[in-house]
């Protein structure tokens, strides 16, 4: 079994080693890209201490096949180690680098006792967790410049979300065949201190984005993604269409101008789960 030792993935992506680095530790994953036939890596991106004193471990993946979806349901080829084997991980996997997907939270003397392990392509990959202090993120300000996550809320009176994904925020239901409404606000705000123009930015000030993260059918967002070239208060509505009965879970994924990661850096954009009960 492979074991992907380093955590902290974040910053630097070298396809041709397929090398991550980050928080002060990097690792050699050993595979090359290819279309089909090769792992899925679980992500371990850092971790961040809560009010309460737990701490939360935010999580990702890079599914290094270039032409391959894959799905894993939970169990023998998706699970976390020792205790629940579901911990609100992803079971659907599409192509590429995924950052800040889902978090687990664990006590503020977690000692390092649990595992996600990924088996795809009979490709078993296992990655440990810890809240060392080199791997703590701060995904909530970026302490250098004062940035903030993009807020996203359902509905005008919704309550404002910022930051990683905790737990389910909204539900819905739905049938087979029949788009479901998705519709959020969206909005950031910049900094007190004026940024200066960049001509280097690749990224727009503002980017919603639409994911599958579970379910038992195909997925079709009527538009999966909306950019903004400023950052007031918008809302970007699109349909889902669902081919199969089941529950499915979808994020939606808030950017700001530094990009998908926050550029490698864990700060600032913001994730929520919205579940989806789809009925025949």
């Amino acid at each position: 079994m492979r074991t992907y030792r380093s955590a902290a993935v974040a910053a630097v992506v070298t396809l041709l080693g397929a090398t991550f680095g980050a928080a002060g530790a990097s690792a050699q994953i050993p595979t090359t890209l290819r279309g089909f036939g090769v792992p899925v890596y679980p992500a371990f991106e850092g971790w961040y201490q809560n009010g309460d004193g737990t701490a939360t471990l935010l999580i990702g993946f890079f599914n290094a096949n270039t032409e391959q979806t894959v799905d894993l349901p939970v169990g023998e080829l998706n699970h976390f180690s020792p205790g629940p084997r579901d911990r609100g991980q992803p079971t659907h996997f599409p192509p590429g680098r995924a950052w800040g997907v889902f978090t687990v939270q664990v006590p503020g003397d977690f000692d390092g006792d649990l595992s996600w392990t990924l088996v795809a392509n009979d490709e078993p990959v296992t990655i440990p967790f810890h809240i060392r202090p080199s791997y703590f993120v701060e995904p909530f300000k970026d302490a250098s410049n004062g940035n903030e996550p993009p807020t996203i809320r359902f509905g005008e009176d919704g309550a404002p979300l910022a930051g990683p994904p905790i737990g389910i925020a909204e539900r819905l239901a739905g049938t087979v065949g029949s788009p479901v409404e998705l519709s959020v606000r969206l909005s950031d705000v910049t900094p007190d201190r004026p940024e200066p123009e960049n001509p280097f930015r690749r990224s727009p000030p503002m980017t919603l984005r639409w994911h599958k993260l579970r379910g038992p059918g195909e997925v079709a967002f009527a538009r999966s993604q909306f950019e903004y070239d400023e950052t007031s208060e918008q809302n970007p509505q699109t349909t889902a269409s669902f081919s199969a009965a089941g529950e499915y879970w979808l994020r939606a994924e808030a950017l700001d101008a530094t990009g998908v990661g926050g550029s490698g850096f864990q700060c600032c954009w913001t994730s929520a789960v919205v579940q989806v009960t789809v009925s025949e």
